[in-house]
């Protein structure tokens, strides 16, 4: 397998990404459980791509797409993140390389000194996974979400 690489997300990826989100356990760890139509998809995608805000990332290994990374920020230097795994991806391993590339690929093009990530009590996975990044908890759990948080500097 190749080093993974991470680019901005375009246009042409909406598909894609749509196809991911809309996978039945990438809902059931989402905020927003819901099936996604294409034009909503659409109009949130514009939205992200124009947005100095955010950082939509594609990450691939050399071959193919193998997850999406996005960052939101919430405030200077803070922002948050979200990390899906391209369904066929799963099981590989790939997690933390994803995040890992995600991380730093924000890092090049803005200031981070905190990231939070959003976690669902269910989701284990994605605990242990923030968990071995270097995030730890940083508020009670809300919402059915567990709050984790990682310092930079």
């Amino acid at each position: 397998m190749s080093p993974l690489a991470a680019r901005e997300a375009v246009a042409a990826d909406a598909e894609l990404l749509l196809a991911w989100r809309n996978d039945p356990r990438t809902r059931e760890a989402s905020r927003s459980t819901g099936v996604i139509a294409l034009a909503d998809h659409l109009r949130w995608l514009r939205g992200v791509l124009a947005s100095p805000d955010r950082l939509l990332l594609v990450v691939s290994d050399g071959e193919q797409p193998v997850g999406t990374v996005r960052f939101d920020r919430e405030a200077p230097g803070e922002w948050e993140v979200s990390i899906t795994l391209a369904p066929e991806s799963r099981g590989r391993g790939l997690s933390r390389a994803v995040l890992a590339v995600g991380e730093q690929a924000l890092s090049e093009r803005h200031e981070v000194r905190v990231v939070l990530a959003a976690v669902h009590e269910d989701n284990a996975a994605s605990a242990a996974l923030f968990e071995r990044a270097g995030y730890v908890e940083s508020a009670p759990a809300e919402d059915g979400f567990r709050w984790l948080r990682k310092t930079r500097g």
